[in-house]
């Protein structure tokens, strides 16, 4: 057996709250099971190198939805050809949407010791598939599962702002920005403030226009339990695009829809299931992978990346 893989960032939120449960991970693994703790991301790329060469046979996460991206793109990257092997998610972060929105539930010790007793015993364990989104700007490639800008970006950027990033801050800030909505004022504007860009798909071209917000995942939710992206799954090898072109009421009005993952109006909310889209702009383009913040100039070119196995339990 090549054995089970984790990394660890110690500086997600989680982690720097709990270390006790951190640290306690290392004494769950088995024998032939390697921990690592990862401080910067240089260390991703050697810990990368060093389990492809042993030819470990799972990956596990400790971390949140930013690790998991920052993560997996290293891994990307310096498997090249080689195949990814099994990855799971131990939500060791503040933020796990990707892991809500899959079904993986518990705490990370939980995670990894149920883990490591299939793994050793032979018992299946229960798997998914997704597509990742490969998302491209001038300065290169990187992977996740959630790309947003516009309203999300901003947001984010307030979410931020405040010091203190966890799911109750973001639903507290969620429900005073919806408040706020009728009365108007700086963030309101702020948050909500269009911007003009193009849409080139396969066999499809979105003329230049006002946006709001343009959205784009191979998963179901982008957090808080809303579920926009409701044709994630319609085919493997492509992701679900969504370009908003409602102002503040119209994205207020919609909130309910998105929440049960129903359909929203086409007047507005344009929706394209794709395995390509190129997203040009004359102005910068602030967006977000997973809650990784990111800035381009001109283009970015959405692509479904590689499939990956994912378990669950």
């Amino acid at each position: 057996m090549a054995g089970i893989g984790i990394i660890t960032n110690p500086h997600s939120r989680r982690n720097r709250r709990f270390p006790e449960q951190m640290r306690r991970l290392a004494y769950i693994l088995g024998d032939n099971d390697t921990y690592e703790l990862t401080n910067k991301i240089d260390d991703v790329a050697t810990v990368a190198e060093r389990f492809k060469k042993s030819k470990i046979d799972i990956l596990a996460l400790n971390g949140g939805d930013g690790t998991n991206h920052v993560s997996l793109s290293t891994f990307i990257e310096v498997y090249g050809d080689t195949p990814l092997p099994r990855v799971t998610f131990l939500r060791g972060g503040t933020m796990n949407t990707v892991s809500d929105a899959i079904g993986i539930r518990g705490t990370p010790s939980r995670l990894l010791a149920n883990l490591v007793e299939k793994y050793y015993t032979g018992v299946p364990f229960e798997t998914t598939e997704r597509d990742m989104l490969k998302v491209t700007d001038e300065l290169g490639s990187r992977y996740g599962f959630i790309f947003g800008n516009g309203v999300v970006s901003n947001f984010l950027d307030v979410y931020y702002g405040t010091g203190h990033p966890s799911p109750t801050t973001a639903a507290v800030l969620l429900a005073k920005t919806v408040a706020s909505i009728p009365v108007g004022g700086k963030m309101i504007k702020d948050v909500f403030k269009p911007f003009r860009a193009s849409l080139q798909f396969e066999n499809e071209y979105w003329e230049e226009r006002d946006y709001t917000t343009v959205i784009a995942s191979t998963i179901d939710q982008i957090g808080l339990g809303f579920r926009p992206f409701i044709r994630c799954e319609e085919s493997s090898g492509s992701f679900h695009l969504l370009a908003l072109t409602a102002g503040p009421l119209g994205i207020a009005s919609m909130l309910p829809k998105i929440r049960m993952g129903l359909p929203l109006p086409e007047e507005m909310a344009r929706s394209r299931v794709a395995a390509r889209a190129v997203f040009k702009s004359n102005e910068p383009i602030i967006y977000t992978i997973d809650g990784d913040m990111h800035t381009a100039h001109e283009e970015v070119v959405l692509e479904a990346g590689p499939r990956i196995e994912v378990i669950l339990r």
